[in-house]
């Protein structure tokens, strides 16, 4: 379950309320994210395929999460997913094919560190 929190609330921020719609499209198409744990009760990386289209993101799983967030003109990623209590916050930096920041987990685990985009 945290997996997929985590996944949704990593990507999924990078989409969520972009502006304007040119900022949106430039990261259109298919995405890699590694989720680095490196504080607290998750302990093994996590990898995950997503595609974005029009500012928007497609998941590979049915499982929903509530996602809120901006990404503004600039790259910088900012907002939180949350799914069955359990809360993910995440802050950070696209930039081109590329990007980066903090994620921090509260609810059935806690536990925080890093991640990793890479446009495929």
């Amino acid at each position: 379950m945290h997996r997929l929190v985590a996944g949704l609330g990593l990507m999924g921020l990078l989409v969520v309320g972009a502006s304007p719609v040119g900022a949106q499209q430039q990261f259109d198409g298919r995405w890699g994210i590694e989720a680095i744990p490196t504080k607290g009760a998750c302990k093994r990386v996590y990898r995950y395929a997503v595609t974005v289209e029009n500012g928007t993101i497609r998941s590979n799983t049915p499982r929903r999460a509530v996602i809120r967030g901006r990404l503004d003109p600039s790259g910088r990623v900012q907002g939180s997913a949350e799914r069955n209590r359990t809360r993910v916050d995440v802050t950070g930096n696209l930039s081109g094919r590329s990007g980066s920041g903090q994620w921090t987990m509260a609810g059935r685990l806690n536990c925080s560190g890093q991640w990793r985009a890479e446009k495929q």
